[in-house]
Formats: structure tokens, sequence, C-alpha cells
């Protein structure tokens, strides 16, 4: 063999030995992957459980995860080449809008391929608002009936549920949709009938939404039976 086919040959060895020392790195290290890339969620102001989210992630090589921010975790925090990570997003300390946060994964060489995961998280505050505020009535026969609506409204953010009931279950006033989710209605009937002594008679509806702000609402509700042509009765 000549000196050039001796030469040739070993250039073509040593070109070989770099593309595969290069593809063997390639598999070891490669660009991280994960899946999803942005991650959305939202919960109610004052929940207590954190919202949980899994990431898939690929690599050729080892990695570790920060959070940016310290409602999120991680679990596990570091990992092989293909690995499900539990995202968690705590709801307690955060007040009520939008928070944004990321999460950074990493090989472990310092140099080396970085994702970063963008993290929405909103919690969400709905208010209670529940018109008019008071009701009141004057019988002035013994079989009196007052019909009115309530009208039940959500002047924030997220899901509201409701619920109604009276505070004394007192027999002249009744309620019909006790319950609700979002905007509603609250249809109340008030009669004297069946009441044994003429005067002033009270009586509270209180409106409840759970994690709703300004709840519960509390709307007096007032009759008064009289005598016919009584007005001595304030």
């Amino acid at each position: 063999m000549s000196d050039q086919q001796i030469t040739e040959s070993f250039e073509r060895r040593r070109t070989a030995f770099h593309v595969l020392h290069a593809v063997v790195r390639a598999a070891r290290g490669g660009s991280i992957v994960v899946t999803p890339p942005e991650v959305a969620d939202s919960a109610l102001a004052g929940e207590t459980v954190p919202r949980v989210t899994n990431l898939a992630v690929s690599n050729g090589g080892t990695w570790f995860a920060t959070p940016g921010n310290p409602w999120i975790s991680v679990t596990p925090p570091r990992g092989g080449a293909r690995a499900t990570v539990r995202l968690s997003l705590d709801p307690k300390a955060l007040a009520p809008g939008l928070h944004l946060g990321t999460v950074t994964l990493q090989e472990h060489d310092s140099t080396g391929p970085v994702a970063t995961v963008t993290v929405r998280f909103r919690i969400q505050q709905p208010v209670l608002q529940v018109q008019p505020g008071s009701l009141s009535y004057t019988a002035g026969s013994s079989n009196s009936v007052f019909s009115d609506t309530l009208q039940v409204t959500n002047d924030g953010d997220g899901p509201l549920m409701w619920s109604a009931t009276t505070e004394h279950n007192a027999g002249c006033l009744t309620l019909t949709n006790t319950t609700g989710t979002g905007a509603g209605k609250i249809a109340v009937r008030v009669t004297n009938e069946g009441l044994s002594y003429f005067g002033t008679f009270k009586e509270t509806i209180i409106v409840t939404a759970l994690g709703a702000k300004d709840s519960p609402q509390r709307i007096d509700v007032t009759l008064r039976r009289r005598k016919h042509d009584d007005g001595t009765i304030p």
C-alpha cells in the first residue's frame, strides 16, 4: 500500500470517528423537549388544594428542573432521558388575578440545552351581589299577599354557586329558586295570612356563595300588619 493510500485510509477513519463521536454525543445529550410547553390553569380564591399538570420530558441525557416562583413545585426535580414531571400550582397565598411563572429544565451540564415552560395561573374571585338590599310591605287586610324578586349577580370572575335561606324560618315568608349558578332570580312571597296579632314582623333572607367576596348577603324583610285605617303602626 502506497503512502498516499495509507494517508487516505487514515483520514477516512478519522472522519468516521468524528461522525460517530458526534452521534454518540447527540444521543447522550441533544435538545430538551417538554410537552406541553405552556400551562394555563385557574383556582378559586380561598382554595388550598394545588392544581396539578403532568409534563412529558424527553432528552438524551439527564436534566434538572428549577421553578421560577414559590407557588410552583415540580416532582421529581431531576430525571433522565424520558420522564413525567408533576407540576403543582399552589393557590393558597395568591391574591385574585393573573399570576405568571416559569419552570426551567436544563441538562446537568451548565452549557447544555434549556427548555422553559411558561405558567399562567389565574386566581378567580367571584363577587356576590343581591338586589334589592331590603324589602318592606304593609298589609291592610287579613290575607294580603306580596310577591317580589331578588336579583343575584356575579360582579367578579369565576363560577358563582349560591344558595338562599331565611334566618328564622318565619311562616309569613317563602322563597322559590333557592339555589343557582351565576346570575339568577329568587322569588319572594310574603303574606300576613295566619298571623294572629297586629304589629311589625321582621325576617332576613341570607344568600351565601362559597368562596365569593361579599358573601353572605343579608336582605332584611319587614312586614307591617295593621288594622284597617290604623296608621299608628310605624
